[in-house]
């Protein structure tokens, strides 16, 4: 009796655990279906939960869902661009067919009437940047992915408690998972100078929150609302290319002065209120035309602007007639957009994609090589260039169009991550970057298919694997 008693309660467990098996894989696959958009990373993710029920679902609860709700702040394109309405196109050559992806992905009219300079490494923009800070008047708004506890980041917030002293308001957004590339981090020095801040999708245990996806991974500051830095610099030594830190890295950053900074306060708004900050005061300070660029921003993220980055760089590469410049750190191009390079190049464009010779994060290094022979086939240069790390970036097409911020070319910064772009409509700033990449280029060693021949075997089953993960690369 003793014995089909238990040979029924291990029945029952067995049944129980197989039952307990098939109700979580398949909700966790029902979730899958319905809201991961991406095929390939959607076929990972049932994989994952069909092999391992129990720890596929965990994972994918963990990492997988996209637990931002934020509210659309953006009205639909059907109700902001009208029928019949047309874009404001600059008043250069071919101005007009490059304006018009920005225009109908984004529902947002070119701005008119702003300069930009451009600043190389830490060493020119961090001056100007402490300089703007020094001089605020009555608001200074900063956001930035990493921002880290060392002599840089301690003199921004110097300056930052200094301005919050003469009584400006002084808003910090930092995201949870770049402030840990320094330990202790600069949250000890935010709070000893009491200067309000907020962490961008915190990290916590309970309710569990460990998702190192999503994350904002913008750099914005603005000052008084009449001046913007934008770019891909952080805050921190690293970013000093003569400085201490070891892993020093070059970059471009930029300085916009005219009514796009309106833009760049919206912007910063929406993503305070989400980490739930107070709202910012309702005041503009007057932005009077400081230039001649033409500009726009282009706000992209898993949210209500999913896509939206990568549609425009798709649209504005589809009407290049001359040269497509890219200079990125991190490039592994999803299949539509790698189409639209290939397309390119074989008619005749010249592209050009100026990448790190050794990237800080060599999974995307050897995926890249995976699939890099498709670009050499179809005339896509691949140039290296050599150390420091590479972090620049930016997008150079034909004589006036240029498209800089804080994404990269690879699925993280594309449907993972929150990021800025500002289209620029300008025929010196496209000079100005045209002839910094061609003095980079000189300096740089291209990647030939002999290189890609001569991988060995380990080598190729290694860039093989890592091409799997590309979409969480």
């Amino acid at each position: 009796m003793d014995q089909r008693f238990a040979e029924y309660m291990w029945y029952e467990y067995l049944l129980s655990l197989i039952t307990l098996y098939l109700a979580v894989a398949v909700a966790a696959g029902v979730h899958v279906l319905l809201y991961v958009r991406n095929s390939r990373a959607a076929f990972g993710w049932l994989g994952l939960i069909i092999v391992f029920p129990i720890a596929g679902a965990l994972l994918y609860a963990l990492f997988g869902i996209n637990r931002v709700r934020r509210k659309a702040v953006r009205v639909s394109r059907e109700s902001r661009i009208q029928p019949g309405k047309e874009a404001l196109t600059p008043n250069f050559s071919d101005g007009a067919v490059r304006s018009q992806p920005g225009f109908r992905v984004t529902g947002m009219d070119l701005i008119a009437g702003n300069s930009v300079s451009t600043y190389h490494n830490g060493e020119e923009a961090f001056p100007p940047m402490l300089r703007a800070i020094e001089t605020a008047r009555r608001e200074v708004l900063l956001s930035s992915y990493i921002f880290d506890n060392d002599s840089t980041g301690r003199h921004f917030i110097e300056q930052l408690a200094a301005a919050r002293e003469r009584g400006c308001r002084v808003c910090v957004l930092i995201d949870d998972v770049g402030i840990r590339y320094s330990f202790p981090t600069i949250i000890r020095e935010l709070e000893k100078h009491a200067l309000p801040y907020r962490r961008f999708m915190p990290l916590r245990l309970l309710p569990p929150s460990f998702s190192i996806n999503l994350r904002t991974h913008r750099k914005v500051l603005v000052v008084d609302r009449r001046v913007s830095f934008a770019g891909g610099m952080n805050i921190g030594n690293r970013q000093l290319l003569h400085g201490p830190s070891p892993h020093r890295a070059s970059d471009l950053h930029f300085r916009f002065e005219g009514p796009l900074t309106r833009e760049c306060v919206r912007l910063f708004a929406e993503d305070w209120k989400f980490s739930h900050g107070e709202p910012l005061d309702a005041w503009q300070e007057t932005c009077p035309e400081a230039g001649t660029a033409y500009t726009r921003l282009v706000s992209d993220g898993p949210d209500d602007t999913l896509d939206s980055l990568m549609l425009v760089i798709m649209g504005v590469i589809s009407s290049a007639q001359r040269r497509i410049w890219i200079m990125t750190p991190y490039f592994l191009p999803e299949r539509q957009l790698l189409g639209c390079l290939q397309a390119a190049a074989l008619s005749g464009v010249d592209v050009r994609v100026m990448i790190p010779e050794k990237n800080n994060w060599p999974l995307v290094q050897w995926a890249l090589q995976h699939n890099m022979s498709e670009m050499l086939d179809a005339g896509v240069q691949i140039l290296r260039r050599p150390p420091p790390f590479a972090h620049g970036k930016c997008m150079v097409i034909d004589d006036d169009y240029v498209l800089v911020g804080s994404g990269n070319f690879d699925p993280r910064s594309l449907r993972l991550n929150f990021e800025l772009g500002i289209e620029v409509f300008d025929p010196g700033l496209n000079r100005e970057l045209g002839e910094h990449f061609s003095q980079l280029a000189v300096t740089c060693s291209p990647f030939t298919r002999e290189l890609l021949r001569n991988r060995g075997t380990f080598t190729r089953l290694r860039d093989g694997a890592s091409a799997l993960f590309s979409p969480y690369l």
